[in-house]
């Protein structure tokens, strides 16, 4: 048996569950809510239905592993502290936005304000506590999320030019749904089309309730509520609706981008992500799954948009507006979720635009004709909006 096959075969249901237990050392045997038992066997198909690498197949394991592990010491500490139900998370600010739609410049942007309770990237790889953290503390979390970011997120120099990781800067809240193992971010780096078939057959709800339930979490281990969570997550941007259900006061602000740029540019970072998925990678693999992903995700937003009542809190902005004069747009934004508008928070957003100029860690080209892709071709797939959203 080869290197891979073992890996395979490693990976697979009892044993990763008994890792789980004996890592998160809480002594629990077993989980107290198993509904994300078959959420988890069909991510544990996914190495046996594409043609994936051994790097691959030990970046879905630990990244599993993790998200037991979370689990479990979530489990442990409700236990312990029936209060943490009872936090009120109800009213988040939601960026939506396509990936490369300048949606992470509006989430660290806007986070900037000490009124909004910002979501740090090491609370979202791990929003439960390591051994020998108290409550409050995050040191040991943000040690980890130092030490393994690149392993355990496939960033590369390249990738850090299109998205900056940082331990304690904003990142999106996409790491905390996958962890329920039926979430769109599960296909984008592993991408399984049974998988992605089986996804769509099923209600997104159940996903946005576990992460309401980690960010309940993770605000009463900093004490309570001291103002609105701001999200941003790509993967909501088709599900807002069903975001709404969930966090019935949210607040969304949707970053339209022309469609060829974003594609583009997301088929670039698509080689970056899937670089340790697939050995060889195929770059026109990477174009056809981009489009397959993004292009049923907008339809989904557009029809959402449609269907959506006026009690909904949605304002659509340009990606250049939002990238010129962000200001005015937070303004309107605050103004539409009933915040009050502080001068401390218009000086930390602007002070935020200064350090932080646009391409702060180098450019990089992208060129859709070397994935197989041209703008009629986008235009094909994404319909009537890839020529309204031209230019913006």
């Amino acid at each position: 048996m080869d290197e891979l096959a073992r890996a395979k075969q490693a990976f697979t249901f009892e044993p990763l569950l008994d890792a789980a237990f004996a890592e998160a050392d809480t002594g629990a045997k077993a989980f107290r809510d198993e509904g994300f038992f078959p959420n988890l066997r069909k991510v544990l198909e996914i190495p046996h239905n594409i043609d994936i690498s051994l790097r691959g197949v030990q970046i879905m394991q630990a990244n599993s592993l993790r998200f037991l592990v979370n689990r479990l010491r979530w489990e442990a500490d409700v236990a312990k502290h029936p209060e943490i139900l009872d936090e009120d998370v109800d009213d988040p600010i939601v960026v939506l936005g396509l990936p490369r739609s300048g949606t992470t410049k509006m989430q660290r942007f806007l986070s900037a304000d000490p009124s909004l309770q910002a979501t740090p990237a090491w609370a979202m790889w791990n929003p439960a506590p390591f051994p020998g953290e108290q409550r409050g503390e995050a040191h040991l979390r943000r040690d980890w999320a130092n030490r393994m970011m690149n392993a355990v997120t496939n960033t590369g120099e390249t990738y850090q030019k299109m998205h900056e990781f940082a331990a304690d800067e904003a990142e999106e809240s996409s790491f905390i749904p996958i962890m329920n193992f039926d979430s769109i971010g599960q296909f984008i780096t592993a991408p399984d089309y049974k998988y992605l078939e089986w996804f769509r057959s099923r209600s997104r709800v159940p996903s946005q309730a576990y992460l309401k339930e980690m960010l309940k979490y993770l605000q009463w281990q900093q004490g309570g509520k001291k103002g609105p969570c701001l999200l941003k997550n790509p993967c909501n941007t088709g599900e807002f609706l069903e975001v709404l259900e969930v966090f019935p006061k949210a607040t969304f602000v949707m970053s339209r981008r022309d469609i060829y740029k974003t594609m583009g540019s997301s088929m670039r970072m698509g080689t970056e992500i899937l670089q340790n998925t697939f050995d060889p990678l195929d770059p026109k693999f990477v174009g056809q799954y981009t489009v397959d992903n993004w292009a049923y995700e907008t339809k989904r937003y557009l029809q959402q948009l449609k269907d959506k009542g006026p009690e909904v809190r949605l304002l659509e902005c340009d990606y250049k507006t939002s990238i010129a004069d962000g200001i005015s747009v937070a303004r309107d934004l605050y103004d539409l979720a009933g915040l009050p508008w502080t001068r401390e928070g218009e000086a930390a957003m602007r002070q935020w635009d200064i350090d932080n100029p646009r391409h702060k860690l180098g450019s990089y080209g992208y060129d859709l004709e070397d994935y197989g892709w041209s703008e009629e071709k986008i235009a094909e797939a994404f319909g009537p909006v890839a020529e309204e959203w031209r230019g913006k």
